[in-house]
């Protein structure tokens, strides 16, 4: 092999492992309490709303700050102070993906990705069987 193919690969082993590595850390999930060892360090913590806390949203004092309570995969939960408005569909969503890092007692997240419910799901359907058809419809 010539030397310029030698550099080349080994170049190119270089691009790949930057990008495995940069891939593998910022779609890695932590925790609440793994976020409170590194603050001001941006990461990704998955979980969901907890419906136990009020979420404040006032566009009249603040358009872009929506205040909530998640509970991580860990079973810990935090204060969240996102800086967006209030998503649609917050209160029905099955799993939350926030980016943001830990500031004293609260999570500031710049960033949320929602996972909502199916309206495919099974369960959002009620089936009703008669005795008369396979579909649940009166022939």
């Amino acid at each position: 092999m010539k030397r310029a193919h030698i550099i080349s690969i080994g170049f190119i082993a270089v691009l790949i492992g930057t990008f495995i590595a940069t891939f593998y850390s910022t779609s890695r999930s932590t925790t609440f309490a793994e976020a409170d060892l590194r603050p001001e360090q941006e990461c990704k913590i998955s979980g969901t709303l907890n419906a136990d806390f009020e979420i404040i949203y006032d566009p009249e004092v603040d358009p872009t700050k929506t205040v909530f309570h998640m509970t991580d995969r860990a079973g810990q939960t935090k204060r969240v102070v996102l800086s967006q408005p209030k998503p649609t569909g917050l209160e029905n969503s099955e799993s939350i993906d926030l980016y943001g890092s830990s500031q004293g007692t609260d999570f500031h997240a710049n960033k949320m990705l929602m996972k909502c419910p199916s309206k495919y799901n099974q369960n959002n359907h009620i089936i009703v069987e008669d005795e008369g058809s396979i579909d649940g419809k009166a022939s």
